[in-house]
């Protein structure tokens, strides 16, 4: 499965045996057991010389990889990485909150056993539920105070953490592969295996702060933060508004935030010559990032940042017996209902819970399948049946599925957009007000507020979207938009890691913004030359003419 996503990577290989002829040299003119001598030394040389040519590209490389996201979804997106370069023959070392128990033999995981429990059954553990109700400005520092610090604090008391530790300072990593979205925490390891070249990835989209990592620029006047539910033409208001919480999560992370982040690394590592925290971030050579042109908004990237969005979407596979006769056996087709892995259907309220019943069960021409983790407690109608799990890729590329409900995460926005099923947003956290932003304002989603959700708000958005032929149409669309690549996303991604191998030197695609800072960057010294220039004349011209009036003066009193 998914090997037709590397096979460009396969086929360039097998290519390099194409320049080694094999047949006998025709200007050699020889007979009997000479030729049968000098054949066999050709056919040798050739062959030590194909396996010679192979050498690089076939002997895999040792690739450490740093996933401390405690996120199910972020390692959906990072194991579709990590597997494309464990098919693509290079042997993984998997430090992970998250962890796989089928693994091939050049794939090992590291469990960092503590980051779960730190952040949800700890003495400080976090609600994901109440940070939906905060106010934006609130929910930043949320972010980094309450997640960010406690995930590195869980990562740094994991003994799956102390297991690499122990490895000889000495042994090599060819490549790190490292998840940037919560901070660089794990990145005292690079200082450790001394410093191979990083590839920073995130499934967070473009984050806001990759700008500090890989240089580039951010434009508050048209790339609306993550939380905001704005588009690229914001009014006077909203740029200030943009413009505040842009500032505010700048000054936080940089100032409170990573102090804090590397002060417990340098408590932990111990090494007397390790960097600051951010600037060991600053190492990246080139970053991945879960975005593409056709569903996110326009933003200027450097050229080492490399969209890769939808790499996680692989070919569909039957569904199970028992969902696929439930799909089938609707009217008018199947409704997928999934809130995602992080803010989970079972954290609603029974309240709510009875309001999203009642309005699914006013539908009955539609199946209705609801990925609920545990048991929902609520009498269901005939057209509803709930899951702990739900096969998200395959459902959304059934032909009978019709509509997905949604929280708008970026993985089920991309996913819903590939296989060209209209949305029902219901946002709850971080970027799922933007992703659905985007959505509604191409015309293939519906927002609820979950806040303010009524049964009949629910019931009207699902009828709207499943009823009006519009949604449909723009979606196929925008499908049809994503779909247009020159390869596949996880193709391109095991690509650009493997030049990052073959080139583990090169700053040609480099910024240069990291290292001219923020007054150069943006003209600012050039922009007070030229003002200071007016004001200069300003002040000569003054003076210039005060001379003049007193040398005047002076020769009418003479």
């Amino acid at each position: 499965e998914g090997l037709s996503e590397l096979d460009h990577i396969v086929r360039q290989r097998q290519s390099d045996a194409d320049v080694i002829d094999f047949s006998f040299p025709k200007f050699v003119a020889l007979s009997g057991r000479g030729r049968a001598w000098f054949t066999m030394r050709i056919s040798l040389f050739s062959f030590v010389g194909f396996l010679l040519s192979l050498g690089v590209s076939v002997n895999g490389a040792n690739i450490l990889c740093l996933m401390g996201v405690a996120s199910p979804s972020h390692h959906i997106w990072n194991r579709a990485i990590m597997d494309g370069l464990a098919r693509a023959g290079h042997n993984l070392t998997i430090l992970s909150a998250d962890v796989e128990k089928n693994q091939s033999n050049n794939v090992h995981y590291v469990h960092l056993e503590e980051i779960y429990p730190t952040l949800y059954s700890g003495p400080d553990s976090i609600d994901l539920m109440e940070m939906a109700n905060e106010n934006v400005f609130k929910s930043v520092v949320s972010f980094y105070r309450d997640f960010v610090v406690h995930e590195c604090a869980g990562t740094l008391k994991s003994k799956g953490l102390q297991r690499v530790m122990d490895y000889p300072d000495d042994f090599r990593f060819d490549l790190v592969l490292h998840d940037f979205t919560c901070g660089p925490c794990l990145l005292g390891l690079l200082h450790k295996f001394n410093y191979p070249p990083l590839v920073s990835v995130t499934a967070f989209n473009n984050p806001p702060y990759s700008t500090e990592v890989i240089g580039g620029h951010k434009f508050y006047s048209y790339v609306p933060f993550y939380s905001l539910s704005y588009g690229t033409d914001m009014n006077f208001f909203q740029r200030v508004h943009n413009t505040l919480l842009c500032l505010t999560d700048v000054v936080y992370r940089n100032y409170v935030s990573n102090p804090r982040i590397d002060a417990m690394m340098q408590e932990y590592f111990r090494y007397d010559d390790l960097p600051y925290a951010p600037e060991l971030s600053q190492r990246t050579k080139l970053m991945l990032v879960n975005a593409h042109y056709s569903i996110d908004f326009p933003e200027a990237a450097p050229p080492n940042l490399i969209p890769v969005g939808g790499l996680q979407i692989r070919e569909p596979t039957p569904l199970p017996a028992d969902l696929e006769q439930f799909v089938n056996a609707s009217r008018k087709g199947a409704v997928l209902f999934s809130l995602g892995t992080n803010v989970r259907s079972d954290q609603l309220d029974s309240g709510r819970q009875r309001m999203i019943v009642e309005a699914l069960r006013q539908l009955p021409d539609y199946h209705f399948l609801w990925k609920f983790e545990t048991e929902l407690g609520i009498p269901l109608p005939k057209n509803v049946i709930v899951r702990p799990w739900m096969p998200q890729n395959d459902l959304l590329a059934h032909p009978k599925l019709k509509a997905f409900i949604t929280h708008a995460g970026l993985l089920s926005t991309h996913e819903a957009t590939w296989y060209g099923v209209p949305i029902v947003g219901i946002p709850f956290i971080a970027d799922q007000h933007r992703n659905l932003e985007r959505c509604v304002r191409s015309g293939i989603a519906k927002r609820v507020a979950f806040q303010t959700m009524t049964t009949e708000e629910l019931r009207d958005a699902i009828r709207d979207v499943l009823e009006d032929p519009q949604y449909r149409t723009n979606m196929a669309a925008q499908s049809a938009l994503f779909r247009d690549q020159p390869e596949k996303p996880l193709a391109r991604a095991v690509w650009w890691i493997e030049w990052v191998l073959r080139h583990p030197d090169a700053t040609q695609l480099q910024s240069p913004v990291l290292k001219l800072g923020f007054v150069r960057t943006y003209l600012l010294d050039v922009a007070l030359f030229f003002a200071a220039i007016p004001v200069l004349l300003v002040f000569l011209t003054k003076r210039w003419l005060r001379k003049s009036r007193s040398v005047s003066e002076g020769k009418k009193r003479n």
